[in-house]
């Protein structure tokens, strides 16, 4: 009996093992996701932790070199400047970069000079943009 039951775990076991878990594809339509808007920003510091206003900031894709800075109103901008955070990659491309990543630059300029050139992998989910890799504090000397 014993051996039965070993031999019936043992093909249950075999049936459901499977080699190709990588390839899993998510239904991102069983997905429930909030309605809650995601920016992924960056902070532009000294080495103190004082904020360090750009004067001009871009967001450059960097196979394609295609710009993807975020379009901002004059007061945007200027509070981007006091609070030295800057946005980098929005819900606005979660439906496009969808379960897949991408590798962009953050460039950022004072007096038309640049003084970051930051690279990160990003992506999305089924739901929300993500920071795969790079890190989001920036310091400038």
């Amino acid at each position: 009996m014993r051996l039965i039951f070993v031999l019936f775990s043992f093909l249950v076991l075999l049936v459901n093992c499977s080699d190709d878990d990588d390839d899993t594809v998510i239904d991102c339509e069983r997905i429930g996701c909030t309605e809650q808007f995601v920016t992924l920003t960056v902070n532009v510091r000294d080495a103190s932790g004082v904020v360090i206003p750009l004067d001009a900031f871009e967001v450059i894709i960097t196979a394609t070199g295609e710009d993807i800075t975020r379009e901002v109103s004059g007061q945007e901008f200027e509070n981007f400047r006091q609070n030295g955070t800057y946005p980098l990659f929005g819900d606005e491309f979660a439906e496009k970069y969808r379960n897949k990543t991408e590798v962009i630059s953050f460039k950022g300029f004072i007096e038309g000079k640049q003084v970051v050139n930051n690279s990160y992998k990003v992506g999305a989910d089924c739901c929300h943009v993500l920071l795969i890799d790079g890190n989001p504090n920036i310091t400038v000397d």
